[in-house]
């Protein structure tokens, strides 16, 4: 152990902000593996990871959030050489710069690469040994450095260092990178080091700054996170060749003893280097339904290398082109760079339900470059089979007007498990799970997924973290360390549409906030389960972290909201964007519904046919309705006096959802009732003399 340059830095505060935004979970708290924070949090678009190897201590790594204010990246992977998260002992990045993190944990990890760029013995090494496939000719991520070095240990024999080596084929052939490190100091060939990023240091005899400019001085302060300075934002990239087969190593070490921690923050998903093919619908809009207008749809393809060309566009899926949708050509071939292709996908009305039937776009090149955009055929409502012209009647001097653009819109499916799974032991993932079965593939949306409730005994929440897990293994936290000593979540629901934060005030909420009844968001992102399997089996995901309390999670549930599949946009002729809306007055309404891929448009025509009733009349007096209330069917009888022509039954919103024709010399009529719903309906008889209404029960 070194001595002390100064008292207080021998010191370990116990206190923290209280107004902590910087949070830290260990990677050796499940369900954040050390190899999930790769595949979850680190890769990006463009990167086929092939394999990942970790060595060193997982509560050296983590995964952290709301990063922004202290490290100038909001979320991502942290690498240590101590603690990434405080544990009651050590301290971890997410206390403040007025606070000591010290830590020798001991590993046994070694780096050569590391350590020919090192000026003294490492400690408290740890890596990551990524294989992977570019799909780019390039490939990029952003990181901040940071240590307890700073700033009285600059210029000395204790520079931490950390690496990103790489190895594989150089572009243009010959020469290989071999352990090439390219985190780098900018503008530089400065290894990413604490005596290469550093103030002024009076302590040490002429030690003046160097690249300053990328330097932040956190020293004793009240800011997260917890090292004394930090680095700018840097980038780390290097020339790749595409679908070649490439090694990286992550390398991070405390130099000359294991004490005064050092930290490295790795931007969320920002490793990557896609090649820059778009389509011109996002995730969750890609539904046409059968009965509507497709629009074009647009692929671009920008600043694709030559070695990607030519690329193949080829159309395929579960709808057949040329039957359920006007015919396209199923291949097409890219040969430029820079390319837009413009497709429109016509669906072809017939009267089969067929669900949602996939038209899949496949994008793939020579090497390993693919991408696929799906897009969906989509049944119309039984409402709008009839055309684009329906009938309504204002009932009780209203009508509900619903643009309904596919049988799923407006459904919602809930999956359930009632069993009781206790929550023990310690520190382990207990997992409830329910299996999904539904009409769509992935989660185009996360608006797809309503809510998430649940019921769970525990008489110390504080020491409860909740997660979703996906099909695909992927999850997003729903709470973690909310509720003190308070007890239960009693029904407790998360959904992407709430406004209330479950951790409010933050950055914990108290006591008095359990039972946490009602609607909540997540404390992690409903973006990271975005595009994952739809079908297959999901899971509650809880991890009790102390042993003392032992509770039990009583019941959960998902639901999915069909309706937000397509993200369908409304606009109609009274200004309203709403799928329905209630007028109460007679005429004509009209409402535009579209999407990304498709539009429509739906007129209603609106009379007074239900309020026009003429009870005076001797003929409308004839008039019989039998049996009401009505089950199987229901029996209409008039005067020979009376002509009716037509007849309908409209339900309590004023839709019409039953309509017969009668014989001019008919006196009396049965229609089959057993379509109907329970519920409150109205049949009107239009005559040659007015129209006729008597209400209808409908019953079991």
């Amino acid at each position: 152990m070194r001595p002390c340059l100064f008292i207080t830095f021998c010191f370990v505060s116990v206190f923290a902000s209280a107004q902590t935004l910087l949070t830290v979970t260990p990677s050796n708290q499940p369900p954040y593996d050390p190899n999930a924070l790769i595949d979850h949090f680190f890769t990006g678009a463009g990167i086929d990871v092939l394999n990942v190897e970790f060595a060193g201590k997982p509560e050296a790594v983590g995964f952290f959030s709301g990063g922004s204010n202290a490290a100038g990246v909001e979320r991502g992977l942290i690498l240590t050489t101590g603690s990434a998260a405080s544990d009651g002992t050590q301290q971890g990045a997410e206390e403040t710069g007025s606070v000591f993190a010290s830590t020798n944990n001991g590993s046994t990890a070694v780096s050569n690469a590391l350590q020919m760029l090192s000026t003294g013995p490492l400690y408290d090494v740890l890596y990551y040994k990524i294989t992977f496939r570019p799909s780019s000719d390039s490939i990029r991520f952003r990181y901040v450095f940071a240590s307890e070095e700073y700033p009285e240990y600059a210029c000395t024999y204790f520079n931490d260092i950390f690496g990103f080596f790489l190895s594989g084929p150089k572009p243009g052939g010959g020469e290989q990178y071999n352990d090439f490190n390219i985190a780098l100091v900018p503008n530089t060939n400065l290894p990413v080091a604490i005596n290469n990023v550093h103030p002024f240091n009076e302590v040490t005899a002429d030690c003046f700054p160097t690249n300053v400019q990328y330097y932040i001085d956190n020293n004793t302060s009240s800011n997260q996170p917890v090292y004394d300075g930090l680095t700018t934002p840097f980038i780390a990239e290097a020339a790749v060749v595409p679908c070649e087969t490439y090694e990286m190593t992550i390398a991070l070490a405390d130099v000359g003893d294991g004490v005064f921690d050092t930290g490295v923050f790795l931007e969320g998903n920002s490793f990557g280097g896609a090649i820059d093919i778009q389509a011109s619908f996002n995730p969750g809009e890609n539904v046409i339904p059968e009965n509507a207008i497709g629009d074009t749809i647009d692929i671009a393809l920008t600043d694709i290398p030559a070695s990607a060309l030519p690329l193949t566009i080829t159309i395929g899926g579960e709808a057949e082109n040329g039957v359920d949708y006007l015919a396209v050509d199923p291949v097409y071939t890219i040969s430029t760079a820079d390319t837009m292709l413009h497709v429109v996908f016509q669906p072809i009305p017939d009267s089969l339900l067929e669900g949602l039937e996939t038209i899949v776009v496949n994008v793939s090149g020579p090497g390993c470059l693919a991408r696929q955009f799906t897009l969906f055929i989509a049944d119309p409502d039984s409402s709008m089979l009839q055309g684009n012209i329906y009938e309504y009647a204002l009932v009780g001097g209203t009508a509900h007007l619903d643009a309904i653009p596919t049988t799923f819109s407006g459904q919602e499916r809930t999956f359930s498990n009632t069993n009781y799974y206790q929550i023990e032991p310690v520190d382990a993932l207990i997992a409830s799970p329910v299996t999904v079965d539904l009409p769509y593939s992935n989660l185009g949306t996360v608006k797809a997924v309503k809510s998430v409730c649940m019921n769970i005994e525990h008489t110390w929440l504080d020491d409860l973290d909740v997660f979703l897990i996906a099909p695909d293994e992927r999850f997003v936290e729903l709470t973690s360390n909310n509720g003190g000593n308070g007890d239960n979540y009693t029904g407790t629901c998360f959904s992407p549409e709430a406004t209330l934060p479950i951790n409010y005030p933050g950055p914990f909420a108290p006591a008095s906030a359990a039972p946490f009844t009602g609607e909540f968001q997540v404390e992690g992102k409903w973006t990271d389960i975005l595009n994952t399997p739809v079908n297959g089996t999901w899971k509650l995901g809880l991890v009790d972290e102390n042993a003392g309390f032992i509770g039990g999670l009583i019941n959960w549930n998902i639901t999915f909201s069909m309706s937000a599949v397509g993200n369908f946009k409304y606009l109609w002729s009274t200004g309203d964007t709403t799928q329905t809306i209630d007028v109460n007055a007679p005429g004509t309404y009209t409402v535009d519904v579209s999407n990304a891929v498709s539009h429509f448009v739906r007129t209603f025509i609106v009379s007074d046919a239900v309020n026009s009733v003429d009870e005076q009349n001797t003929n409308a007096a004839s008039l019989l309705v039998w049996p009401n209330p009505a089950r199987d069917q229901v029996n209409l009888s008039w005067d020979k006096n009376l002509t009716v022509q037509n007849i309908q039954v409209f339900d309590r919103f004023g839709r019409v959802v039953m309509e017969e024709n009668t014989l001019a010399s008919s006196q009396s009529h049965t229609m089959r009732t057993t379509g109907l719903s329970v519920g409150t309906y109205f049949i009107v008889l239009k005559t040659a003399s007015g129209t006729i209404t008597r209400k209808l029960t409908k019953e079991k």
